[in-house]
């Protein structure tokens, strides 16, 4: 049974409530993180394209979706999965409707020369100095009360922008040790890349839903996927001291729990596609967040009434487990804002279970 203490109950933060979960400690409410990224974009009038080129847009942006939506956690980013490809080579198109930016000419051919890639430099490739500047701005402006996440591309994503997800794939099965190395290659960009969000006083948030099923299965992950993602996990948390690492993975990813579990993350997502019964039954007793997202399409088809309702549903289920939150998949466009809104006050009506 949720009761609602939320009266009797001190509100905290949004830093607070994400580190007291960090911790295994009680929260005031459940923390809400909607999954933002070209949306930002509409909330300022702009598209995609416009505002992941330009600095000052960019922070707008940001800045409006705080006072929109008030999420508890903050990521700069927008076609996240483009930035590191772009700036290794890959040459990605903008297009001039409210689409996201996109990948059309890759970098890497199977069989290329590994030992030949040159590693971007984060303060000067491609747009890796835009997203940096606008970190640090946000982390100025909010950094006290949110956390503020840098957005990477894990080793695997990384990899599937820079041959092709099908080339990629291909390698996996055909030629092993080729893929191994340019995960390697692609694992030390995310190190150098995520390594400088940290030095501008951001947390990290790791991406790769290109490692989804049907795409990998939990033996082509464990040979294939594991070991780089591991060691950049590995990396942020140990070598640089980073209380919380996200890896996110969208569609149905339970048949891979275990393998992500290995990665060392402390944060899983369970995304709509997937059964939350499993992730919770599973990590109950884990030290890790455990994220469960809406589906984005429900929020945009529905009545806020049959939102709130759905939003009880899942908080019935994802808080037996103690380290819980609640986001979205990613946010269209053109979502009408009170829909995502609705969500949040859902939880703030929930309060503490």
């Amino acid at each position: 049974m949720l009761i609602n203490r939320s009266m009797s109950s001190p509100k905290m933060t949004p830093r607070q409530r994400t580190q007291h979960l960090v911790e295994g400690e009680p929260v005031d409410r459940t923390p809400f993180c909607p999954a933002i990224y070209e949306h930002k974009a509409a909330l300022i009038g702009v598209k995609p394209a416009e505002m992941c080129r330009d600095v000052d847009l960019f922070e707008k942006a940001i800045i409006r979706e705080v006072e929109v939506y008030e999420a508890d956690m903050l990521v700069v980013g927008c076609d996240v999965y483009n930035v590191e490809a772009e700036a290794a080579g890959c040459k990605v198109h903008y297009p001039a409707s409210n689409d996201v930016p996109a990948v059309v000419e890759h970098f890497v051919r199977v069989g290329d020369d590994i030992s030949l890639l040159h590693l971007p430099d984060p303060e000067k490739a491609g747009r890796m100095p835009l997203h940096l500047e606008v970190g640090r701005r946000i982390q100025k402006r909010f950094g006290e009360e949110r956390l503020v996440r840098g957005a990477l591309s894990a080793p695997f994503s990384m990899a599937c922008q820079l041959v092709g997800p099908e080339p990629l794939l291909m390698a996996a099965l055909d030629r092993p040790d080729w893929v191994r190395r340019l995960l390697d290659y692609c694992a030390e960009i995310a190190k150098s890349y995520g390594r400088a969000f940290v030095e501008r006083g951001l947390g990290l948030i790791l991406f790769d839903s290109h490692a989804s099923p049907p795409m990998t299965y939990p033996e082509l992950y464990r040979s294939t996927v594991l070991g780089p993602t591991a060691r950049v996990i590995g990396y942020f948390r140990k070598g640089l001291g980073l209380s919380l690492v996200p890896y996110i993975m969208g569609g149905d990813t339970a048949v891979l729990l275990e393998e992500i579990l290995g990665t060392g993350t402390n944060n899983i997502l369970c995304d709509y596609k997937a059964d939350l019964s499993v992730f919770v039954s599973r990590l109950e007793k884990e030290p890790v967040l455990l994220r469960a997202n809406l589906d984005p399409s429900f929020l945009m088809a529905r009545p806020e009434k049959e939102i709130r309702d759905k939003v009880g549903e899942v908080l019935a289920k994802g808080r037996r487990h103690p380290r819980f939150l609640m986001g979205t998949g990613i946010l269209s466009y053109d979502i009408a804002p009170e829909k995502v809104i609705a969500v949040r006050k859902a939880l703030e009506a929930a309060g503490r279970s």
